[in-house]
């Protein structure tokens, strides 16, 4: 059986090659060297250890260009964003001095609401704190009269603690009552 395979020798150059003179064809490498291949990114972002040594800039290409300057949407780059549009409301009528009015009675009014919630909440805290003030001072007068009790059972109790005679303890009685009175 007769083999149709051509050796590789003898193989054709590539339609790439066709038409174009002094191109090489796509098996033969270029010599070594510092050669710069062109990319597709911008000027200036290249990394700076590159082997392509340094970028020469010059012309157009040379400003520095920012992404957020051109923002990707899904119909492609759009435009470098003007300061202005166009030409801003030229007319002051009366409807935009009513506009204006209005903006600024809603701001007037949001303001009112806002202090008068304020007041609200203040004055409940004071109401409260007045409530607890009248509250702290019954309280106070209780822990007075506590006290005042407490007193004289201690002094019962160190009367017991001394073995002291009951007769003596009514005859103190008296006397401080006495005085009291007086």
């Amino acid at each position: 059986m007769a083999s149709n395979h051509k050796p590789s020798a003898a193989r054709p150059v590539s339609r790439g090659g066709i038409g174009l003179p002094g191109r090489p064809p796509s098996g033969i490498r270029p010599p070594s060297g510092n050669i710069r291949v062109a990319t597709g990114m911008p000027p200036g972002t290249a990394r700076p250890a590159s082997r392509g040594g340094p970028i020469a800039t010059g012309g157009v290409l040379s400003s520095q260009i920012k992404v957020a300057d051109r923002p990707v949407t899904q119909q492609g780059l759009s435009g470098m964003k003007t300061g202005m549009k166009g030409p801003q409301r030229q007319i002051l009528d009366k409807s935009y001095y009513l506009g204006l009015l209005r903006s600024k009675i809603s701001e007037l009014t949001t303001e009112i609401n806002k202090l008068q919630k304020e007041i609200e909440m203040y004055n409940q805290e004071n109401s409260v704190y007045l409530s607890y003030e009248k509250r702290a001072e019954t309280l106070a007068v209780e822990i007075k009269e506590f006290q005042g009790q407490l007193a004289d059972y201690n002094m019962l109790v160190d009367k017991l603690n001394t073995n002291t005679e009951m007769e003596e303890v009514m005859n103190d009685y008296n006397m401080l009552k006495a005085q009291n009175d007086r």
